[in-house]
């Protein structure tokens, strides 16, 4: 099974969170590259088996050009301004048999609030008819990190535990 592990990242928590989410996956078998937005191509669909999707929860949801320009102003880096998961996935080109997954990070002190990036996520591909897996998040201390104590260490248990359910289901 190839994977792709395909993120959106300012103050560098998502993509270590991309990261164990790309090791999880491996201990479960899946062959995985891990690619930020910015650089994933359009038709990243059609050639994997397995999509899975992160990004940080702005404003309750996927972040927008005005929320990533705050994010540079805080400090991330300039080019986090280009794209986000936002325009990725209305640009993305379908497939018909890519299961897809998604996380997202988000502050802790947050995690009461409805908003979730991943849960964004899931319904613009259910939308287009998309099976998509149940979400997850991860926390954050504050809106720019650090990551919450042990959640690299949650985030690859959640990827192995999706990867080996695909592994199986794949085998059946």
């Amino acid at each position: 099974m190839r994977a792709a592990v395909v993120y959106e990242s300012m103050f560098g928590n998502t993509a270590t969170i991309a990261t164990s989410v790309a090791n999880g996956l491996r201990r479960a078998g899946v062959e995985v590259k891990v690619i930020p937005v910015g650089l994933a191509e359009d038709d990243v669909l059609r050639a994997h088996d397995l999509v899975v999707i992160g990004a940080p929860t702005h404003a309750l949801g996927m972040s927008r050009p005005s929320t990533r320009a705050d994010a540079v102003l805080r400090g991330a880096p300039a080019e986090v301004e280009a794209r986000g998961v936002r325009e990725w996935l209305e640009d993305l080109q379908d497939a018909d048999s890519v299961r897809i997954a998604a996380f997202d990070t988000r502050a802790r002190a947050m995690r009461h609030l409805p908003g979730s990036a991943a849960k964004h996520v899931a319904h613009v591909l259910r939308r287009r008819g998309y099976d998509v897996a149940p979400t997850a998040s991860f926390y954050v201390g504050g809106l720019e990190g650090p990551l919450a104590h042990d959640e690299a260490a949650r985030a690859g248990d959640w990827a192995a535990d999706l990867g080996h359910q695909l592994m199986r289901q794949v085998r059946v």
